[in-house]
């Protein structure tokens, strides 16, 4: 029994010390290729402080642009969105999934032209995005986002958009925790 439990105790002592050994980057920058719905594409970036190994402070950024072209019109649209919030990692050797809460700001700038006539409507409204991703390390430097996945909500015109949002990029990380 004595050396179960003295078995178990060093165990315990190597997995921490390993663990400890897994070094968090005091920042992270992220820069890649965005996807939404309605045949948005664009960009998605980020920084991130980060607090400990589970726990960073987020300012994400993005821009989607759409175009939509028939005989007797055109309509162009760009998003902007400027969020902040908190991000729980589960960061490991390889691979670092994890969550996020941002709440800010987005812009809507759209152009129409119907029938001969020019429209130009812009609006900014609350946005909150839920979601997640994961990050899969290259070197200690560099990271691949596989993918990011967020349910982004916003308020233009007057009414509620509820769109998916899906980016992926490169990840550099700088400095030690």
């Amino acid at each position: 029994m004595r050396r179960l439990v003295f078995a178990t105790a060093v165990i315990l002592l190597l997995t921490v010390s390993a663990s400890a050994q897994e070094e968090t980057p005091k920042v992270e920058v992220f820069g890649g290729y965005s996807y939404g719905g309605s045949n948005a594409h664009g960009w998605n970036g980020s920084v991130a402080g980060n607090v400990n190994r589970w726990l960073g402070v987020v300012a994400d950024f993005g821009g989607q642009y759409t175009r939509i072209e028939s005989p007797a019109s055109s309509e162009r649209i760009k998003t902007h969105s400027l969020l902040f919030g908190p991000r729980l990692s589960a960061r490991t050797k390889h691979v670092t999934p994890f969550a996020h809460v941002l709440v800010g700001a987005a812009h809507n700038d759209a152009r129409a032209r119907e029938e001969g006539f020019d429209f130009h409507f812009t609006d900014t409204s609350f946005a909150v995005a839920v979601g997640g991703g994961l990050d899969v390390r290259v070197s200690e430097r560099v990271a691949v986002r596989a993918f990011q996945l967020d349910y982004l909500r916003t308020n233009f015109f007057g009414g509620t958009q509820n769109n998916g949002r899906i980016s992926a990029g490169i990840v550099f990380r700088f400095g030690k925790k």
